[in-house]
């Protein structure tokens, strides 16, 4: 039996924007013919967009929409509100309603494109209560609906705003989208309560860390660095989907943002320019390289490292100290870019990887990645950055600690399923636990601490899944096994 279609239902019609088709779609057309739109130079793949009510920041989208408008897609995947901390370990929300409402009519929802990218990175979910009064995606689609009707949207909420959540939620939708054409929609309002002053001071900063598409300057400066004018809640509402939007711009040659508006709530007649909040508007442009899903249909899938592989002495030297220097540049506050060494291919090559940091024999921080959507350097370069300073176990790492710290570098095999937990090879298979929106993984290392199989599913289960101990004997609960290749710097 077919499920029946779910249509989400407007929250802010009527509060936001006008609940009535007519002046919604008077509203509309005249926001759009007082906005102005710059010439771009290559096509624009991505925009950033604000979300408070129309009669204070519709007019700063505008331009926005008009960019839109002239790009190439079939999808818009529009990220709005992002929950922080409280969702650690997911990185972000779906909602897998069949449409949206709106007074202009529904926007229909690509739930196949949702579901490939739940396949593709475990930690996104689909959560639809979460989503039924959010207006962070809500706001923009009247604007959609009326120039582009024929698109879908695919509507996201962010998790944690991490520079490693960010990359790895743009490597999934890059292989979730295939030869789909895809357009990424940034939603987020820029400083909260400032005077008027003030926050253009801070929303100028933030602007300009974006337009160097700096993604760990924005997921510091959401975070409050540098931020010390009076009344600031925070700089920018919104990071995951400008983070998203960057990281996405790494498919781009010759990547550029242009700012296309910017005010606050102060410069709308009547505003309280005392307490404010700021508003901007950009588009991302670039040419796509030959390799982005984007640029032609048949899209290049370089195969992962294999589970039957090693990898040269030369290439484990190389990747931890690629890990070892990403963390010093990070603790000095340097910028730092690393190139792969030509001499060195299989660092190119498409894996997933875990790195674990140990001081004195003890767990520092490991964080890790169980899908191939980057080279094998870049996975070992974020994931570094990751366990010393997402781990949510471990407070951050810190200078005086580096030269304490041991790397180690797991390389994972793509994952299969199990056809049951007696496929399960005690001290050669790493495991993932799936059911419903909860997973969790164990490498194959911590088979030295858990020998015994049972107890091995049951505590991944339990600990690391948050399902109940005995889930793995469910026929609901999907096992994937792995292998993994894995090296450490030396005593």
């Amino acid at each position: 039996m077919n499920k029946q279609p779910t249509v989400r239902q407007p929250a802010v019609a009527g509060t936001f924007y006008p609940a009535s088709a007519t002046e919604l779609q008077a509203e509309v057309q005249r926001f759009l013919k007082d906005a102005a739109l710059p010439e771009l130079p290559a096509p624009v793949v991505a925009v950033m967009a604000p979300h408070a009510g129309y009669v204070f920041s519709a007019q700063v989208a505008a331009p926005a929409y008009l960019a839109m408008a002239k790009a190439d897609f079939e999808t818009i995947v529009i990220i709005g509100h992002d929950f922080g901390r409280q969702a650690r370990g997911i990185t972000a929300i779906l909602a897998d309603y069949d449409a949206y409402a709106t007074p202009l009519g529904p926007v229909a929802v690509d739930t196949e494109l949702g579901q490939r990218l739940q396949a593709a990175l475990p930690t996104v979910i689909v959560h639809n209560g979460v989503h039924a009064r959010e207006h962070t995606i809500e706001v923009h689609l009247p604007f959609v609906k009326t120039l582009k009707p024929e698109a879908k949207i695919l509507p996201v909420l962010f998790g944690e705003a991490t520079p490693a959540n960010c990359r790895a939620f743009a490597r999934a939708l890059q292989t979730a989208a295939g030869a789909k054409k895809i357009m990424i929609m940034a939603s987020t309002d820029l400083c909260h309560y400032p005077s008027a002053n003030d926050a253009r001071e801070l929303d100028a900063k933030t602007t300009a860390i974006i337009a160097d598409l700096d993604l760990e300057g924005l997921c510091q400066r959401q975070a409050g660095k540098g931020v010390d004018k009076p009344n600031t809640d925070t700089p920018i509402c919104s990071a995951g989907g400008v983070g998203v939007a960057i990281a996405w711009m790494e498919n781009y040659t010759g990547a550029t943002v242009k700012l296309l508006a910017q005010a606050n709530s102060g410069d709308v007649r009547g505003g309280d320019r005392s307490r404010v909040v700021g508003y901007a508007s950009a588009a991302f442009f670039g040419q796509a390289k030959a390799t982005s899903p984007q640029q032609s249909q048949s899209t290049a899938h370089p195969e992962p490292v294999g589970a039957d592989f090693t990898l040269s002495p030369t290439a484990c030297k190389e990747l931890l100290s690629l890990a070892r220097q990403r963390l010093t540049a990070a603790l000095n506050k340097e910028l730092w870019k690393y190139k792969p060494p030509a001499e060195l291919p299989e660092l190119a090559e498409q894996a997933a990887a875990f790195v674990t940091l140990t001081k004195q024999g003890r767990l520092r921080g490991c964080i890790g990645s169980t899908v191939a959507h980057a080279p094998l350097w870049r996975s070992v370069h974020d994931m570094a950055y990751a366990a010393a300073f997402e781990d949510p176990r471990f407070p951050n790492l810190t200078a005086a600690e580096l030269p304490d710290v041991r790397i180690e570098i797991s390389v994972l095999s793509p994952m299969r399923p199990a056809s049951s937990a007696a496929e399960i090879v005690p001290g050669k298979h790493g495991v993932m636990v799936r059911r419903g929106g909860r997973s969790g993984l164990f490498l194959p290392q911590v088979w030295e601490q858990i020998p015994n199989r049972d107890q091995f599913l049951s505590i991944l289960c339990q600990e690391k899944a948050g399902l109940p101990p005995d889930a793995w004997k469910d026929k609901e609960t999907t096992l994937l096994i792995f292998t993994v290749f894995a090296f450490e710097e030396e005593k």
